[in-house]
């Protein structure tokens, strides 16, 4: 499939569409010969609707569901993809100049000078290999050309919430053998949400991210190609807030069990914030601290980082390309690094409550060389090896205040005297309150460091066997084999001691497992695995302009271990803690259970994939109309789902799941002046079998062992649909260009549709995402050398939210993620 988005230069051709070439099979094609489904979108057209990065990109691919979440980026296409738990890597493998980069974190970085967008539906095991069970997305950035003379290119745009744009590039030859090009992106935005406690804005950004690329050939056979890039993006505060806030009769009926945290917590609300509920419902609002507490003058209350994200990204890639006799060998060397820290307001509330910090690390080097047939033969082909290594690591604080920045002490003096004792005559926190005054430091955490080293390797081929001028048979075939070892430790701590020292007290170890399901422990796993994944694929021109493929392929994704900081080791039940206190009230708990066992959550996996396609591409009306289209089927086995349980995303293997769907998409050069463009797909996407399902909040508040071996009840989540799993999602698109007097009038937009999905792993129906609708508009003129540009973005300022979730600890309430309302813009760019 082709999307094709308003174009900045003028049409070409009388009523015809112009040729479109793609990556999808290692080789350069049009994209009407190649039996995959593929939404294809220029760099040029990426620039022109403004699109910033993946998450906006995927509002115009039907079936792809990119976005931001305050902790990860959830991907996933055709209903399936990874979550939150950064254990993972993605389901949805991305490649940028052919390289692999499969953490979510990755696809935060600006998109930048990019030449195309490629994006592939269903599981693309033979060539791409590395977890791309459910699709994969090519990005190839732009590179320069011998002999080029310099040239470039500088825009500038001005928007709503002080936003600033700068962009641009040059690019020339620097001998008769070499040339350059560098390319660089500036963006600051005062954020688009209203958080009504702190008086700003939320969602501030700044970034920048820049590119150098060096192309040399040597000889006339010799092509090499060095890109060395780095992306600096800070978000200042997150567009999250409470959307379900229960009231004191909701919760007496819905979570009579709730814990004494949630209860103190609520009741708090109720008596320092009671119009919260009402402000949270207010559109593009929030109401919360950002971990700030009572002041934001007083400095940072709790936590390490107040709410935001600072990520800094390199990534370099070595490309050679030799032509030996009609035979091209490549060789492809790539290197990705990022490291990011998060601070994350996890209450979601105007109190000095939870915290998390986060402060992650990856390194990742990667070797691919492959060989590719001349092409036009009886038999086509390509075939390599590859071979990645990479090294995750993080440390991670979650963070609970029980003194909640001084409102406990003042809420217990209203609640015991209506206020004449003096709260600083009372105890000072919850946890004083519940040891009888034993043990009572104003905050608790648990600290967790986590690396995992990851080594992956395979063999590949596919070979396709044109049998007549219109029939064709592409088999292929990739054998991988993957490592993966693990160090996982975590300790519990107090302010008595110091947030960052271990606390060996006994009423801390007590508090942290049974209230939280979190413990001290010291895992060193490792883990081998390996998958032989076949494909197969028939394709038919039925005429000169139409084609007909049907396709067979199987995918893997390999398991791993959590990253979770929730779960009892493997000698404990869920929630106990049988450890004894020593007479000072410290605690051994290597006595009592042995804290380098794991239970077998710690560990998941292997997901598989069998996916069926039929599809046809349609050149109609003499070139001036692409039609094509996919009819698709897919079963997953072992379907690895991110759960959200207490504090973090746990892991569950779904037994296995079902999607079946049809993806349409039209292109019409209506006139020489109007383009039209209309792309749709049907999606049912369900978990086959799923008896196991993970327990909503009301579920385990009624039985808190729900969906466990200790528990008597469970959520069957048998024929529920899968996370972020429209039913029918659409894009409208138009673009319209006209000369006036020397210059050239243009006029483009698209209307984005998405039907509702759910986004949380317990499918609870409180955190359904309602359907919304984007309409995005463009308007201008432009010369030979110069464009000015007026824009909007979500004109109708619809309100969208991108995922929901449980607020932690305050069982039954739900928070939810904002992206971007309405965005009014202007851009002049030169070129020369």
């Amino acid at each position: 499939m082709a999307l094709s988005f308003p174009l900045a230069a003028p049409i070409a051709g009388a009523q015809q569409l112009e040729e479109v070439i793609v990556t999808a099979q290692k080789r350069a094609e049009s994209l009407q010969d190649v039996p995959i489904s593929v939404s294809a979108i220029q760099g040029e057209q990426i620039q022109d609707a403004g699109i910033p990065n993946m998450a906006a990109l995927a509002d115009y691919v039907p079936n792809l569901h990119i976005a931001d979440a305050p902790v990860n980026t959830n991907i996933y296409m055709r209903g399936v993809g990874s979550g939150n738990n950064q254990g993972f890597e993605q389901s949805v493998g991305m490649y940028i100049d052919g390289v692999y980069m499969g953490r979510g974190r990755q696809y935060r970085a600006a998109f930048l000078d990019v030449e195309r967008v490629e994006v592939l539906r269903g599981p693309q095991g033979t060539l791409f290999g590395r977890n791309t069970v459910a699709g994969a997305v090519n990005i190839t950035s732009a590179s320069p050309e011998m002999g080029e003379a310099f040239n470039g290119q500088l825009a500038a745009s001005y928007e709503s919430n002080e936003g600033e744009l700068y962009e641009g590039y040059i690019s020339g030859a620097l001998t008769d053998t070499l040339a350059a090009r560098l390319a660089f992106k500036s963006r600051e935005t005062d954020g688009y949400a209203r958080n009504a406690f702190l008086g700003e804005s939320e969602g501030r950004i700044d970034e920048f991210t820049y590119r150098l690329t060096l192309a040399w050939q040597p000889t006339d056979d010799l092509d090499i190609n060095f890109k060395y890039s780095n992306s600096d993006y800070e978000r200042i505060g997150a567009t999250t807030t409470g959307k379900v806030f229960l009231t004191a009769d909701q919760r007496n009926e819905l979570v009579p069990n709730r814990s004494a945290f949630a209860d103190t917590a609520y009741s708090i609300m109720d008596m320092f914030f009671p119009e919260y509920a009402d402000i949270t419902q207010q559109e593009f609002t929030i109401y919360k601290d950002n971990g700030y507490g009572q002041s934001q003058a007083d400095g940072l209350g709790i936590g390490i980082n107040p709410d935001s994200s600072e990520n800094d990204i390199d990534n370099a890639v070595l490309t050679v390309n030799w032509n030996l006799g009609g035979h091209t060998l490549t060789s492809v060397t790539g290197y990705s690094e990022y490291r990011y820290v998060d601070g994350t307001d996890v209450d979601w509330l105007p109190l000095q409550f939870i915290h998390r910090d986060d402060d992650q690390r990856f390194e990742q080097w990667s070797q691919e060389l492959r060989i590719t047939s001349p092409g036009g033969e009886f038999f086509d082909y390509v075939a390599g090896f590859y071979y990645d290594t990479s090294d995750l690591d993080f440390d991670r604080r979650v963070t609970l205040d029980t003194n909640f920045d001084g409102l406990f002490p003042q809420f217990l003096s209203n609640v015991l005297s209506g206020g004449a004792i003096p709260p600083e005559a009372l105890p000072q926190n919850l946890l004083a309150v519940q040891t009888g005054g034993a043990y009572g430091p104003n905050q608790i955490a648990r600290n967790r460091f986590y690396q995992l080293e990851s080594e992956s390797w395979a063999l590949f081929g596919q070979g396709t066997f044109n049998f007549t001028d219109r029939l064709r048979l592409t088999v292929g075939v990739r054998y991988t084999e993957e490592t993966k070892d693990v160090i996982s430790r975590q300790f519990t701590s107090d302010s008595n001691t110091g947030l960052g020292t271990p606390s060996d007290s006994y009423f801390l170890a007590l508090i942290q497992a049974t209230s939280f399901n979190a413990y001290r422990y010291n895992y060193d796993e490792d883990r081998e695995t390996d998958a032989l994944l076949p494909s197969f694929n028939l394709q038919w021109d039925v005429g000169e302009d139409s084609m007909l493929y049907a396709s067979f392929s199987q995918g893997f994704k390999s398991g791993g271990f959590t990253a979770a900081d929730d779960g009892e080791p493997g000698d404990l039940d869920q929630g106990s803690f049988p450890c004894a206190p020593n007479p000072d009230f410290s605690v051994d708990v290597a006595s009592c259970y042995d804290p380098t066992n794991p239970n077998d959550d710690f560990e998941f996996d292997d997901e598989e994939v069998d996916a069926y396609e039929i599809g046809g591409k349609h050149t109609l009306l003499d070139g001036a109309m692409r039609f094509n289209w996919a009819l698709f089927y897919t079963e997953y086995s072992d379907l690895q789902t991110a759960v959200f349980e207490g504090l973090g995303f746990n892991v569950k293997n779904a037994a296995s799941s079902e999607v079946l769907g049809l993806e349409v998409d039209s292109m019409w050069q209506a006139t020489d002046a109007l383009r039209l463009g209309l792309n749709f797909a049907w999606l049912d996407a369900s978990y086959d079998e799923f008896a196991d399902g993970p327990c909503t909040a009301i579920q385990i508040d009624a039985d808190p062992f729900c969906g466990s071996p200790l528990g008597v009840s469970e959520n069957d989540l048998s024929g529920e649909p899968t996370l972020y799993a429209s039913d029918y999602s659409a894009s409208f698109l138009f673009d319209y260009v006209r000369p006036i007097g020397g210059v050239e009038f243009f006029m483009s937009g698209e209307a984005n549709y998405r039907d509702e999905f759910n986004s949380a792993g317990d499918n609870d129906p409180l955190d359904v995402i309602d359907s919304y609708t984007k309409v995005n508009l463009r308007l201008g003129v432009r010369g030979d050398w110069w464009e000015l540009m007026a824009y909007g973005r979500n004109i109708f300022d619809e309100e969208v939210y991108m995922q929901s979730f449980d607020i932690p600890v305050l069982v039954g309430s739900h928070a939810q993620y904002l992206e971007e309302g309405q965005i009014w813009g202007a851009r002049l760019t030169a070129r020369f």
